[in-house]
């Protein structure tokens, strides 16, 4: 049966405020901004923005308030294609709002974030979209209602992708369920004690199955499956800004999951969205759409493949 939508994503998004300085400032020191922007970001609002603007049906199933926060990440959803029919509305509920100032000479971050945590509890929820998506993306936020929600999609027939950025209580159990996990090296190296992204890549397969995928930033991304091992390099543009990168990477890899592309395929898919936005300021500004991307990638990549699809 056809489903609704291709991706559904459960998690946070926010609201980013973004300056590019020359350098940073010493202390009491005033610099200009060489450039400022205000953006929506977030681990599952970006990686389903991606997703959209590469051709994917999305949806956003979470928890906003009344604020203008909240009003602004539906407006660039909305703009955007994600659809938010399914948005749960709780007074005084606000999105995380960031402060992230980029160092324009050594692409440096320092990110400050301000949000009042509240929860998304599994009865909130509506179960007949998630049932009806081929795809579920979880995050390290709101864990028992993303218990729930990859219990519902697996019964349904549809599959699940994990992003996490930090080991909260109950996650191992979304983790043991995952179709693909996918980390930095950073979390990797701290949940397996191994520096190698290869070897934690095999560590993190070994213990919950599926399909291990470990972004390493300039060095690519390395990928565990049940028999095979692939890396794939990263692709080199004229950085101005790595947020987001991940984020958009999670994306790109979810609508080569959609497009049943060969796993070799969908890496590389992935590693050259990613590489593309990171050509300007924030997380989503210079997210391609999809013949960009695969224009990028007809004169980078692989050239038969791309020139087929």
């Amino acid at each position: 049966m056809k489903k609704q939508f291709d991706l559904l994503g459960l998690g946070i998004c926010s609201v980013d405020f973004l300056g590019l300085v020359k350098k940073y400032p010493a202390p009491g020191e005033k610099v200009p901004l060489q450039a400022f922007a205000r953006q929506g970001g977030g681990l599952t609002g970006t990686a389903l923005v991606a997703a959209a603007r590469l051709g994917a049906k999305t949806a956003y199933i979470g928890k906003l308030g009344d604020d203008e926060y909240s009003r602004f990440v539906l407006e660039e959803f909305r703009r955007d294609g994600v659809n938010v029919d399914h948005v749960i509305f709780e007074e005084g509920a606000q999105p995380p709002v960031a402060f992230i100032h980029v160092e324009q000479n050594s692409g440096e971050r320092r990110i400050a974030r301000y949000w009042k945590e509240f929860e998304l509890k599994p009865e909130e929820l509506d179960d007949e979209v998630i049932r009806n998506s081929r795809i579920l993306f979880l995050e390290h936020h709101f864990v028992e209602a993303g218990i729930s929600a990859a219990r519902l999609i697996k019964q349904a027939g549809g599959f699940v992708v994990v992003d996490v950025e930090r080991n909260v209580a109950g996650f191992d159990q979304i983790l043991h369920v995952a179709d693909y996990i996918i980390v930095s090296q950073n979390f990797a190296t701290q949940q397996t004690g191994r520096a190698d992204p290869k070897q934690s890549a095999h560590w993190l397969q070994q213990k919950y199955g599926g399909i291990i995928v470990v972004t390493a930033g300039e060095n690519g991304a390395f990928c565990r499956a049940p028999e095979n091992f692939f890396h794939q390099p990263a692709f080199q543009v004229d950085v101005v800004d790595t947020t987001g990168a991940g984020d958009v990477f999670h994306g790109a890899f979810m609508v080569g999951l959609i497009e049943n592309w060969p796993l070799t395929k969908t890496l590389e898919f992935a590693a050259a969205v990613a590489a593309m936005k990171c050509r300007g300021l924030g997380g989503r500004a210079m997210i391609p759409r999809r013949e960009e991307a695969m224009e990028f990638l007809r004169g980078r990549g692989t050239v038969e493949f791309w020139s087929a699809v």
